[in-house]
């Protein structure tokens, strides 16, 4: 089975800079979601309308068949997740341990304005805090530390499960 850590959340949480330094520090290949987002999700979050749940299956579906089609079994993947039943999806076919970058959406939105053009609008933080749906279990690191103490953190907690897992 396909073996994935997903960092969860709003966007300007850190799905993509984290992702990229755990995928370093771990050699593990890195995904973003975000790159498997259809042409008309992309234009419909950069006029600023949030997408539905509808707009969200497809794209969940076309993430998961890459990863099942691809060569290596494990990855890292920033993917927002913000409801259980988006990651309930996501696990039906692949083992995932979920990490959730909590942080404020004031906070988020800061970061949103000081990002280079991306096609997400922080007036959109205020629909992604309506509908995330906090998980019951994952990593929970809190999004506003550094990236040094995150990564840290992060990988404490993988090597604890890892660790707790060989002693069962």
């Amino acid at each position: 089975m396909k073996q994935l850590i997903v960092l969860m959340g709003i966007s300007g949480s850190g799905k993509s800079t984290v992702g990229q330094a755990l995928s370093k520090s771990l050699h593990l290949p890195y995904l973003d979601a975000d790159d498997f987002h259809s042409k008309a999700n992309i234009m419909q979050m950069s006029s600023g309308t949030p997408l539905t749940d509808e707009d969200r299956w497809p794209w969940l579906a076309s993430i998961v068949e890459h990863i099942l089609n691809a060569h290596r079994s494990e990855f890292i993947l920033a993917c927002s997740a913000l409801k259980q039943s988006y990651r309930d999806y996501l696990s039906q076919r692949l083992a995932i341990t979920w990490v959730f970058l909590n942080i404020s959406g004031e906070e988020a939105k800061r970061r949103l304005s000081e990002r280079k053009p991306h096609f997400m609008q922080a007036s959109l933080i205020d629909s992604q805090l309506e509908i995330l749906e906090a998980p019951a279990k994952a990593i929970t690191v809190n999004a506003e530390n550094e990236i040094g103490l995150i990564i840290s953190q992060i990988e404490s907690h993988l090597k604890k499960d890892l660790d707790e897992s060989h002693q069962n």
